[in-house]
């Protein structure tokens, strides 16, 4: 009977030698199938080795050496003569995936459990899974799954220790789809040095809807939404607001020239800021008194105008040099809304600034504004501009004031901007979720210059009024408005 035992014990467990064979079967069922994955990703080094191994097999070793001799030098002289195919097709794809790999593949099981990114489902442990990774030169992009039960609040609050993990200057984490995020690990800064305006000429196309005003962090061109948007560009004293102003209007330069764009500037602060472009300008007020109001009245009946003649006909006004795109920049807003002494004026002002930016986008008229203080009692009407723009400044509440709630945690780190990089910020638009980093271009003064010389606006034909009944804001000469 004990006999008879100690086989079925033999057969039924198996002895230390059948576990290491199977393991080596299981290792080299592996091996095969990494091979053939990277045969396959990578197949213009695939081709040449399976040819090569195949000819040494058919045709003798020395065969073989010759076709690698060959194919080595097809290779020097492809890199050669075509090196961008040759980056795009060979070093480029093994360089993703070597980079990929060695960053984050490898390590990537050890990175999420030390920080409690894993959970636990009885005795198995469920790991974040990478769908994808992109290489880039200042960024990589991940992309991945989360486990059942995380949130982009738990990534967030593990968001500086992972860029430590991973050697990142700034690591930001978005959702995409419910249930995966993309992380954008940054090193380096490709805004940290000033980015030369490239100065515009008059056969220059002009987007409305896309206006070059700078550069955004992935290198890519930075533009504003100007017809149907209102502006509002937020940051500390030398966080590069004027910039942002000055980029604006070398954007639409070709247009003023043309008529098709017409620019009201109030600068309260003297005309300091921008009265060095003064003939570009329709209309140019350097105060905050009487001369302000009658610009902003005129331009709410100027509003209400096309209002009633383009109801029943379009939803949003199409700029024409007959009904010009009429923007109104305002360099510091809260001088009208907050710091008016005169109260009556105060409240009429907020009260027609409130009209222009409710209304007056669907009829073509469009407010620019830049504030230092963002706070609700400064400037009321903050959230009416549909496209704000946070640089750098001094609280981290600031943020939200400016580009919302979660913002920061999405990151938006306006009060981390270094003093150094005025123009550099974040860029938000109503119906968007994402913030863009973004750098205005350096305007200097001799750019300013060639700009007003260049680009002058046009004179009305009868003052106080344009064609076709569009009543518009007239050009002045007193008083410090031209």
């Amino acid at each position: 009977m004990s006999n008879t035992s100690n086989r079925n014990n033999r057969n039924t467990n198996p002895s230390p030698d059948d576990d290491w064979v199977g393991e080596l079967i299981w290792g080299l069922v592996k091996a095969a199938g990494q091979l053939l994955w990277w045969a396959i990703l990578f197949p213009t080094l695939s081709i040449p080795v399976v040819l090569t191994i195949w000819v040494a097999v058919a045709h003798g070793t020395r065969a073989g050496l010759l076709t690698v001799v060959l194919a080595v030098a097809a290779y020097i002289g492809w890199a050669v003569v075509e090196p961008s195919s040759f980056t795009a097709w060979v070093t480029a794809p093994v360089r993703q995936r070597w980079l990929a790999w060695w960053r984050y593949h490898r390590n990537w099981a050890s990175v999420c459990a030390l920080h409690g990114l894993t959970a636990r489902l009885g005795e198995r442990t469920l790991i974040p899974a990478v769908r994808s990774v992109r290489i880039g030169d200042h960024a990589d992009v991940l992309i991945l799954r989360v486990v059942a039960g995380q949130s982009i609040t738990d990534w967030h609050k593990r968001g500086d220790a992972l860029a430590a993990a991973w050697r990142a200057d700034r690591l930001t984490i978005r959702a995409t789809i419910p249930g995966e995020l993309r992380i954008i690990i940054s090193r380096g800064d490709v805004l940290a040095q000033p980015i030369a305006l490239p100065m515009p000429t008059r056969a220059t196309l002009v987007d409305l809807t896309a206006v070059r005003v700078g550069i955004t962090e992935m290198r890519t061109w930075w533009q504003l939404p100007v017809v149907g948007q209102h502006i509002l560009i937020a940051g500390a004293t030398g966080s590069g607001k004027g910039s942002v102003l000055w980029s604006l209007i070398a954007g639409l330069a070709p247009h003023v020239k043309t008529g098709r764009v017409r620019l009201c500037v109030i600068d309260p602060k003297g005309g300091m800021e921008l009265g060095a472009g003064a003939p570009m300008f329709s209309v140019f007020c350097h105060h905050t008194g009487q001369p302000t109001i009658e610009l902003l009245r005129g331009l709410v009946g100027l509003m209400q105008a096309r209002a009633n003649r383009l109801r029943g006909h379009t939803r949003l006004h199409t700029p024409t040099p007959a009904e010009p795109l009429i923007v109104v920049v305002i360099d510091e807003i809260a001088a009208l809304t907050a710091y008016l002494t005169d109260r009556k004026l105060r409240t009429e002002t907020e009260q027609l600034l409130g009209l222009l930016l409710s209304q007056g986008r669907a009829v073509g008229i469009s407010v620019v504004a830049a504030v230092q203080d963002p706070a609700k009692d400064t400037l009321p009407v903050r959230q009416l501009f549909t496209v704000r723009i946070g640089l750098r400044m001094t609280e981290a509440t600031q943020t939200a004031m400016v580009l919302g709630q979660g913002a920061r945690d999405a990151g938006a780190e306006c009060d981390l901007i270094a003093d150094a990089t005025p123009g550099v910020g974040y860029m938000m638009i109503d119906g968007t979720a994402d913030p863009i980093r973004v750098r205005a271009f350096n305007v200097t003064d001799r750019d300013i210059t060639v700009l007003a010389r260049t680009f002058p606006a046009p004179r009305p034909r009868t003052p106080g009024s344009g064609k076709n009944g569009d009543h518009g804001p007239d050009h002045h000469d007193n008083q410090g408005q031209r």
